[in-house]
């Protein structure tokens, strides 16, 4: 392999050598157009004039990084440089579940049961998520898992705090790999310890294979060692085939049938899908997971309506294998009040409008918000009133143009829409103006708190934006609003609110700044601050967004985005939450 230190390779400068494994040396680097660091894996496997290869792997390679979860690790571009493949990918700066097991098994400890069940949720939500769209990873074991903290390092000689998550890595990079180098059908791909026996013996795998790796993984945790170790790689792959693992000191029958039946050889026999494994030793370990882990079976439109809004009575589990029946059984029941709820709800709002939200507001967001924020106590929102348009600005009713060019999974093609005469804000709400809303109605504090007084406010769920425009008698501008408030009229509108030219760079890059104070910063509609404050939540989307997924505009203080750009968030994904802000919209004003 060549020295690629100080090179660089496409958009990104590599900066420091990190590690090697079996497939790539994974590099530190700079991605010159998002300034921001990541990881690069360059491949041991090599592709000259091999169009074939190069064709395989870039489509396997695009599959891999349309994954947009919070417990993987999202990859944002590859190419090939020097006849090599390569991967950028988010950099993580939390040690590896590996290294972090190595530090704790030295010193005869292990992950309190606790503290595991919290990494096997995050672990078990982002391989349901792939398994979903029929992706495998192959390859699951401590060293493709990352524990990472928001609020900095993790030290790996600590117990793990309560925020501490787990992200998985290198999803598909078996796959990626073995399509960028001509491979026999039945070769074995994985980590032997970590692999199911189907992988093992070489035949065909499917999500299954990653369900028993993940087994093996909580066995580790668990037991401070793998259940099957030998003097050689057959020696291991023999006992995975053919022996039963051993059983783990110190944990009670139901946690051992929960390894148990996540390790059986015959993948018909073992849990059909992580989400019912993770349940499973929930119980056993003595957590109902109440309304937070009844509700990842529950549809994700349902989910829209907060699980923390409705109390769920806690069950207690009885030890045993038997247990686990009569505890799913009251996770049903639970379900089902929870569903009726909702149902009545929603017919709450349907015969009582006037009660929950003005007659210019979205319906759908209206309804859901005000079902999720039940610690808005003030009285309801007074129907019929039209807001005031200081502040505001108007855009007249036309055929406006949305989307560019050169489109991607991030911006679509050029459309035109209409739309009818509607009013925006001229400025993102500030930490002021959030402040006296949290006072009126007794609403909790966004992520990051406090700031600035006429900073924008920022770490907003979509959810609390919604409450907030309603509040005001008002709403979430639409996706297509956002974007034609920045953009203004024309065949081919600029891209930034300043027009197409550089004016981006002097924007600040290290904080949030007053909104409205950066003067070229100002769309033809005279609308401040839509690229490089804060990310914005949009209402209604004018493309396809993935279920339980909301719509980020125009970038934040050091990443700004051109006004096309959109950005698909899962309510769950605190890393942009903590940087979204919003405006409000209405389509009349007095």
């Amino acid at each position: 392999m060549p020295e690629w230190i100080g090179k660089t390779i496409g958009k990104v400068r590599i900066e420091k050598y990190l590690a090697r494994g079996g497939m790539a040396e994974v590099y530190l680097g700079t991605h010159l157009t998002l300034e921001r660091p990541v990881a690069v894996k360059v491949l041991h496997s090599y592709i000259e004039e091999e169009p074939e290869l190069l064709i395989r792997f870039q489509r396997e390679a695009k599959v891999v990084a349309g994954l947009r979860h919070p417990n993987i690790v999202q990859i944002y571009d590859f190419d090939t440089v020097d006849g090599h493949p390569y991967i950028v990918m988010e950099y993580l700066s939390g040690p590896t579940l590996s290294t972090y097991l190595r530090k704790l098994h030295e010193e005869n400890q292990r992950i309190p049961p606790h503290h595991v069940a919290r990494l096997l949720k995050g672990l078990t939500s982002a391989l349901d998520y792939a398994h979903e769209l029929g992706m495998i990873h192959r390859d699951i074991k401590p060293g493709n898992i990352l524990l990472h903290s928001k609020a900095g390092q993790v030290p790996v000689d600590e117990p793990l705090s309560k925020d501490v998550d787990a992200v998985l890595t290198d999803f598909g990079l078996v796959r990626i790999a073995h399509s960028a180098t001509q491979t026999a059908t039945g070769i074995i791909s994985g980590t032997p310890a970590y692999m199911s026996p189907e992988q093992a013996r070489g035949d065909k795998t499917d999500h299954r294979t990653d369900i028993y790796s993940l087994g093996v993984v909580l066995y580790e945790m668990l037991a401070g060692r793998v259940p099957f170790e030998g003097d050689s790689t057959l020696s291991i792959i023999y006992k995975q085939i053919n022996e039963p693992p051993p059983a783990v000191a110190d944990v009670s029958p139901a946690v051992q049938a929960v390894i148990d039946r996540a390790l059986v050889k015959d993948p018909d026999g073992r849990y059909q899908s992580s989400r019912d494994m993770a349940v499973d030793y929930f119980l056993a370990v003595g957590m109902t997971a109440q309304a937070e882990t009844m509700f990842e079976n529950v549809p994700k439109t349902e989910k829209s309506i907060q699980a923390s809004s409705i109390q769920v009575p806690e069950v207690k589990p009885v030890p045993g294998p038997k247990a686990n029946t009569s505890n799913r059984m009251w996770i049903g029941a639970g379900v089902a009040v929870v569903i009726c709820l909702i149902a009545v709800a929603i017919g709450a709002f349907a015969f009582g409008p006037s009660l929950f939200g003005a007659p210019g507001a979205k319906p759908t967001e209206v309804q859901a918000t005000e079902a999720a924020s039940p610690a808005v106590t003030a009285s309801p929102v007074e129907a019929n009133v039209i807001p005031s348009k200081e502040k505001m600005a108007e855009v007249s009713a036309g055929t406006y143009v949305i989307g560019r060019e050169s489109s991607d999974e991030f911006h679509v093609a050029p459309q035109n829409i209409n739309l009818t005469d509607f009013w925006i804000d001229q400025y993102q709400v500030t930490n002021t103006q959030y402040q006296q809303f949290m006072n009126d109605t007794g609403a909790p504090a966004p992520l990051v708190w406090p700031g600035g007084p006429n900073r924008p406010v920022r770490g907003v769920t979509w959810d609390q934006a919604t409450t907030y425009c309603t509040r005001q008698h008002k709403r979430l501008p639409t996706e297509a609003e956002w974007e034609v408030s920045g953009r203004g009229t024309g065949p081919n509108p600029p891209l930034f609110p300043w027009g197409n030219g550089n004016e981006g760079s002097q924007l600040p890059d290290d904080d949030t700044y007053d909104v409205g104070s950066i003067s070229f910063n100002r769309s033809s509609f005279g609308v401040f601050d839509l690229v490089g404050n804060v990310w914005e939540w949009v209402g209604e989307p004018y493309a396809a967004v993935e279920n339980g997924f909301k719509v980020l505009r125009g970038g934040r203080y050091g990443l700004p985005q051109d006004l096309a750009y959109r950005l698909q968030v899962s309510m769950d994904d605190t890393r942009y939450i903590e940087l979204a802000g919003f405006r409000c919209a209405a389509d009349q004003v007095q």
